[in-house]
């Protein structure tokens, strides 16, 4: 029977809190950089920049 390396490292209550706070992070992150892109972009279209 093999063991499951994710089962085995989510057992602990820290570990998985840390990994949950670091993918909220990430797509905060993200969404930020796109609506910021997305801002330039039009403002390149439009010709302001």
């Amino acid at each position: 029977m093999k063991r499951d390396p994710f089962k085995q490292y989510f057992k602990d209550p820290d570990k998985k809190a840390k990994l949950y706070l670091l993918i909220t992070g990430a797509m905060i992150t993200s969404t930020i950089l796109i609506t910021i892109g997305t801002i330039i972009f039009i403002l390149l279209i439009v010709g302001i920049i």
